[in-house]
């Protein structure tokens, strides 16, 4: 009775249980399916691993496996040959010392092809004559030079292009500059020529307004500390950052108590001029000096002077204007060269007849400007030579003579007729245009600016970047 009561408590009952599980076939069959199934599965996932973070490896047949790659190998090689075919660019300076075939030596181009290139430049440029400071750029394709750009000046680059090795295409390219307009006003100080450039950084401005009024206003001797000026101008500014003046559009300038206004029009010819507020040309029809300055008069005309030379006393029928060596003379006026050559004391001379009642003469000239010969056609503002010391000269100078009728007469008193005015079937256009140049000038005021004063030592990096003269509106040249 013990022994049955026993084998029914449930430790005795565990131990027969497991003892038969063990003798199950099927139990053993289903053990061995889940561990065979944990196994492929664990095997899958290691797989789908390996395919998610290296693409390259799958599970493809052997073929496809070949194919694949011999595609890849293809699409690899189109790329490389795209990338040898892009072009290489690089730019070099001359230097000193260089010539157009120590720059090319130094970029890698052979030697061989310079008397070609030279030849096909010669009509526009002569590549034997480099300027230092000037650049070039080369356009590589396949490791041979493609294209070839020099910058003659600012204004034009040499552009060559191989047809072969042996065959070049020469041209010359503009440069193309960014255009905006700008103002400026300021109150002179000292002279109208410091003054701009202190407040503009830009002296060819001062020039280009002196030459507005070269007629009106004696920049000379007529400016007075206080006059004021205002103008609107065009500049340009070159891929290189460099900038200049372009035009000035309108301007107003106040000597002592008169405004003088110049507003830049196209009249009915299509010939710009500047125009006052009436309508009348600021432009006379010769120059008041055949300089862009009024330089300083060492002679003047007179009847009877004292000659240095000759140590006599005789008539002087001109003007001796006292400048440097090598100045530019302008013609005074449209006209024709009818005396071109060595004039006994006036040494080298030149005689302009500009109409049937006016003439002009340029003496003791260093040289004269190329293309110039008896018969040439000249233009107002136009350099005809450069001031020199032959002839009876003491010194250099320039001996300018005005002739009406064929007669002598003081340059500096003569009665000059001035250009034509706006024409009365634009002048409407004009009053128009010239009113809304006005209103823009007259809201301009000038800005007063304190001067920044640096010591050299707080300056590591150069100069100020600022100019300001007193109570001029200053730029900023990082703009």
């Amino acid at each position: 009775m013990a022994q049955e009561m026993k084998d029914f408590s449930p430790r005795h009952r565990r131990i027969d249980l497991s003892r038969n599980d063990r003798n199950n076939p099927w139990r053993r069959l289903a053990f061995l399916a889940l561990f065979f199934g944990f196994i492929l599965s664990f095997s899958g996932s290691i797989i789908w691993f390996n395919d998610f973070t290296s693409p390259s490896l799958s599970l493809s047949s052997p073929v496809e496996t070949g194919i694949i790659s011999e595609q890849k190998s293809e699409n690899d090689s189109l790329l490389a040959d795209k990338k040898d075919q892009e072009p290489v660019f690089t730019e070099d300076e001359v230097k000193i010392g260089d010539t157009f075939e120590t720059v090319l030596e130094r970029n890698g181009i052979d030697r061989a092809a310079i008397p070609a290139m030279i030849n096909a430049a010669r009509p526009l440029h002569n590549l034997n004559r480099v300027v230092t400071g000037r650049s070039f750029k080369f356009t590589f394709a396949d490791n041979s030079l493609e294209k070839l750009e020099y910058e003659i000046d600012e204004d034009r680059s040499l552009v060559l292009e191989a047809r072969d090795s042996s065959d070049w295409k020469a041209g010359l390219e503009e440069t193309v500059y960014q255009e905006t307009e700008r103002e400026l006003c300021g109150t002179i100080e000292s002279s109208l020529y410091q003054t701009v450039v202190d407040i503009s950084g830009m002296p060819e401005l001062a020039l280009k307004l002196s030459e507005i009024y070269a007629w009106q206003i004696d920049f000379h001797n007529d400016i007075r500390k206080g006059d004021t000026f205002k103008l609107i101008y065009e500049e340009k500014v070159h891929p290189k950052g460099m900038k200049k003046v372009d035009r000035i559009i309108a301007a107003v300038f106040r000597n002592g108590d008169k405004d003088y206004w110049a507003i830049r029009f196209a009249n009915k010819d299509n010939r710009i001029d500047y125009f006052d507020t009436d309508g009348n040309s600021l432009r006379r029809k010769f120059l008041k000096s055949p300089f862009k300055y009024m330089p300083r008069i060492s002679s003047r005309f007179s009847l009877r002077r004292f000659h240095p030379i000759l140590k006599i006393y005789r008539p002087h029928l001109g003007v001796d204007y006292a400048t440097p060596s090598g100045t530019p003379v302008l013609s005074l006026g449209d006209g024709r060269v009818t005396y071109y050559g060595w004039n006994g004391g006036f040494g080298r001379f030149i005689m302009i007849k500009h109409n049937g009642m006016y003439a002009t003469s340029y003496g003791h000239l260093s040289g004269y400007s190329r293309n110039l010969h008896t018969g040439s056609q000249v233009t107002q503002g136009q350099v005809i030579g450069y001031v020199g010391r032959t002839g009876l000269a003491t010194g250099p100078h320039l001996d300018f003579r005005f002739y009406k009728n064929n007669h002598a007469v003081n340059p500096l008193t003569v009665d000059i007729p001035a250009g034509d005015p706006v024409h009365k079937s634009i002048f409407s256009a004009y009053v128009a245009y010239r009113d809304s140049m006005k209103e823009r000038l007259e809201k301009m005021q000038p800005v007063e600016i304190p001067i920044l004063v640096i010591e050299p030592s707080n300056t590591p990096y150069g100069p100020p970047l600022f100019s300001i003269a007193a109570n001029g509106s200053a730029r900023d040249d990082t703009e």
